[in-house]
């Protein structure tokens, strides 16, 4: 059994705060294979401070704008 240092690694909540991104969107990231993960026995996601730091810093692709948005 490894043991994941806790100085390295949070939950996506405490990592979330710690780095200024929402939860939802490491989540995604990290399931994309952008941020370094771990899993703990129990299943719980945990991200690697460092890795998101340096994710949230980088520049990420922006999808395409619709040239004619629908009237609402």
């Amino acid at each position: 059994m490894q043991m994941i240092d806790p100085t390295k690694y949070g939950t996506a909540s405490e990592v979330s705060q710690t780095v200024g991104s929402p939860r939802t969107t490491l989540i995604t990231a990290a399931e994309r294979g952008e941020i370094k993960t771990a899993r703990t026995h129990g299943g719980t996601l945990l991200i690697s401070v460092a890795s998101a730091r340096t994710w949230a810093k980088g520049t990420r692709k922006i999808g395409p704008k619709f040239k004619n948005q629908p009237e609402q």
